[in-house]
C-alpha cells in the first residue's frame, strides 16, 4: 500500500495550521514564512510555487508578490544562511486567511500523491553544487514572473519548474533536479513566446 502522508503533506498541514490561527482575518506573509522556516529551503521552494496554481494564484499581483518572497528565500539559500529572511514590508503584507486555507486544502491531495511517488534517487545530482546552480536558475526564472503576469497562465510555467527544484532538494531526487534544469529552458522559451505574441497582437 502506498503511503499517503509524508514530508510534503506535513508541510502543507503546517501552512494550513498557520492560516487557521488567523481564520476569518488577514494572515501576514511573515506568519507563513515562519511556519516553514524550520523545515528548510527544499520544502519552501517545493510548496510556495505550487500555491501559484491554486485559487490564490488568480489574485492580480499575487504571482509577483510570491516571486519576491521566493527570491528573498533563494538569495539566503545561495549565501548559505540556515534561516529564511524577507524584508519587513513583505512580511507585513496580508492575505485573506480564508483564501489561504482554500489554497492549502486544494494542495493537500496533490501533496499526498507526490509523497506517494517521490524518493531519493540519483542523489549525486542533488548535492551542494546542484543546489547552488538551481538557486541561480531559480532567480533567473523569478525575474520573468512580473512581466509574464500580463499573459494569462504564463507565470505557471516558471513556478512549476521552481517547485521541481524544491522537490528535488526535499527528497534528494537528482532526476527532478535534472528535469528542473531542462524545464527552465522550456519555461523561459514558452514565456517569451507568449509575451512576444501578446505584444504583437496588441500592437
Amino acid at each position: 500500500m502506498q503511503k499517503t502522508e509524508g514530508a510534503l503533506t506535513d508541510i502543507v498541514a503546517e501552512l494550513e495550521n498557520a492560516a487557521e490561527e488567523e481564520k476569518g482575518k488577514k494572515v501576514k506573509v511573515g506568519h507563513m514564512i515562519d511556519a516553514l522556516d524550520h523545515r528548510g529551503y527544499g520544502p519552501a521552494l517545493a510548496v510556495l510555487p505550487l500555491i501559484e496554481i491554486s485559487p490564490l494564484g488568480g489574485i492580480p499581483g499575487f504571482p509577483t508578490l510570491l516571486a519576491l518572497l521566493l527570491a528573498a528565500i533563494t538569495i539566503r539559500l545561495l549565501i548559505g544562511y540556515d534561516h529564511f529572511w524577507a524584508p519587513d514590508w513583505l512580511r507585513r503584507r496580508r492575505l485573506s486567511s480564508d483564501r489561504v486555507i482554500k489554497a492549502v486544502k486544494w494542495l493537500k491531495p496533490v501533496s499526498q500523491r507526490i509523497d506517494a511517488k517521490l524518493h531519493e534517487r540519483l542523489s549525486r545530482f542533488a548535492g551542494s553544487g546542484a543546489r547552488r546552480a538551481a538557486g541561480i536558475v531559480i532567480l533567473g526564472l523569478l525575474l520573468t514572473v512580473p512581466p509574464l503576469e500580463i499573459v494569462p497562465f504564463a507565470t505557471t510555467g516558471p513556478m512549476i519548474v521552481i517547485s521541481l527544484f524544491g522537490l528535488g532538494l526535499l527528497y534528494r531526487d537528482g532526476l527532478l533536479m535534472l528535469l528542473g534544469f531542462a524545464g527552465s529552458i522550456i519555461a523561459v522559451a514558452a514565456g517569451l513566446w507568449g509575451f512576444l505574441g501578446t505584444g504583437s497582437s496588441s500592437g
